[in-house]
């Protein structure tokens, strides 16, 4: 019969109670399991015969790591004695899947002997996993038009500022503003909620033509813009844009409204409006206004102004 100083029966006892996986082997040829504490079963779901078996047959299975990875990481700290820690997730022996934050301490010259404690930070993991889903939602929700879900005007704006810094020498962009003829006479005459259903057509309009390889923004009330890079052929751009105001007046069937509903467009394009976002909205809108202030119902090139 074993028997144990008052020291070592405290030892065992902390060791067989503290809140976190322990496991002590010898490493090599034949691994030897010198330790197992009840929460490393616990946490695993094993008895401590069944963790033993599953530990001599190797970590990689046990802890789902890759051992040849792990010592090429940590080579340095395995040779010196230093602590490093493993993140993993591995099976447990009901089918499921723990998030596993393991401290190891490898002491070469004692066999070598491994030393590692580890805890279930499964709950930690999924609450910082949830709290960056919703850090994304709200960083796209700042990004976005809370009616149409297009880009907002902030938005859209720093995307074409930082699409001029990268563009290529030879490269032609074009951006394209545009709004909704006599908007105000709509909601007059149909009301607000007919010129929300003509908002919303419009986002879903541009998306249709332009796709998504475009930028598109609202950029307030029923204005709209789109920047468009790499553009090639002018004439394509033209086509899109007829077809685009040939969308916005076949709302008028589809909405079933007794006028056609109709927009203006003004383009302008990259380099040779300007090369900042400043140069290239005011050259748009200049080419805007002079289809509102003549026709209306069509488009405009700024440098056809």
């Amino acid at each position: 019969m074993e028997s144990y100083t008052l020291e070592e029966k405290v030892l065992r006892k902390v060791m067989r109670n503290i809140p976190m996986g322990l496991i002590v082997s010898k490493e090599g040829f034949r691994r030897k399991i010198y330790y197992v504490n009840d929460t490393a079963c616990e946490i695993m779901g094993y008895t401590r015969e069944e963790y033993i078996r599953k530990m001599q047959d190797g970590w990689t299975d046990l802890m789902d790591v890759d051992l040849r990875e792990v010592i090429r990481e940590h080579n340095e700290q395995i040779r010196s004695g230093t602590p490093f820690e493993v993140l993993s997730r591995p099976q447990t022996k009901n089918g499921g899947y723990k998030w596993i934050l393991s401290r190891v301490n490898v002491q070469m010259q004692e066999g070598p002997l491994c030393y590692v404690s580890f805890m279930d930070v499964t709950d930690r993991m999924e609450r910082e996993e949830l709290c960056r889903q919703e850090n994304e939602v709200l960083r796209e929700q700042a990004m976005q038009d809370s009616f149409t879900k297009l880009l907002n005007r902030g938005a859209l704006e720093k995307h074409v500022c930082e699409a001029l810094q990268e563009r290529g020498g030879d490269e032609e962009d074009a951006f394209i503003l545009l709004d909704v003829d006599n908007f105000k006479q709509i909601n007059d005459i149909y009301g607000h909620g007919v010129g929300d259903m003509i908002l919303m057509r419009m986002a879903g309009i541009l998306n249709e033509v332009f796709g998504d390889h475009s930028c598109i923004g609202r950029m307030g009330g029923d204005e709209f813009a789109v920047f468009l890079r790499d553009i090639g052929d002018r004439r394509e751009i033209e086509e899109k844009i007829q077809k685009l105001l040939t969308e916005v007046r076949a709302e008028k069937e589809r909405m079933h409204l007794s006028k056609e509903p109709t927009a203006s467009v003004g383009v302008a394009f990259v380099p040779e409006s300007g090369s900042t976002f400043v140069d290239v909205y005011r050259a748009a809108d200049q080419a805007l206004y002079h289809v509102k202030n003549s026709t209306k119902n069509g488009m405009a090139f700024y440098d056809f102004v």
